[in-house]
């Protein structure tokens, strides 16, 4: 029951949650997926993709651009996982010229883009 002088309480009532969802409504997964693709073929790494977008992690930039890539013609995909697979290319060199000293952690680096390669097929 609602005390005199109050208006209803926003626990009961939808009209409050349906004007927050208003004030911010996050991009489309379309539009999400679209950008991701477009900055990821401007040399942009995942995780500057993922904070470009408000994504949370490099990963959903990952699944974005993925879906994107899917969603190409099939001329067009091809040409977008050959230049990915270029990036992925000089990714490489500069993991083992950087980590040359640390194997460990070249290994590391190595098998998370062998990885990466692997959902480009």
């Amino acid at each position: 029951m609602p005390r005199p002088g109050r208006g209803p309480s926003r626990s009961s009532s939808s009209e409050g949650r349906e004007g927050a969802g208003r004030a911010f409504r996050p991009p489309s997964r379309v539009n999400t997926d679209g950008e991701a693709l477009a900055l990821r073929e401007q040399g942009n790494s995942y995780a500057a993709v993922a904070r470009n977008l408000g994504l949370k992690r490099a990963g959903d930039a990952r699944a974005a651009f993925l879906r994107a890539l899917r969603s190409q013609g099939e001329d067009e995909r091809k040409q977008i996982v050959v230049r990915e697979h270029q990036r992925l290319d000089q990714l490489e060199i500069r993991i083992r010229s950087r980590d040359a000293a640390e194997p460990e952690k070249m290994n590391r680096r190595l098998e998370a883009l062998a990885k990466l390669r692997e959902g480009l097929a």
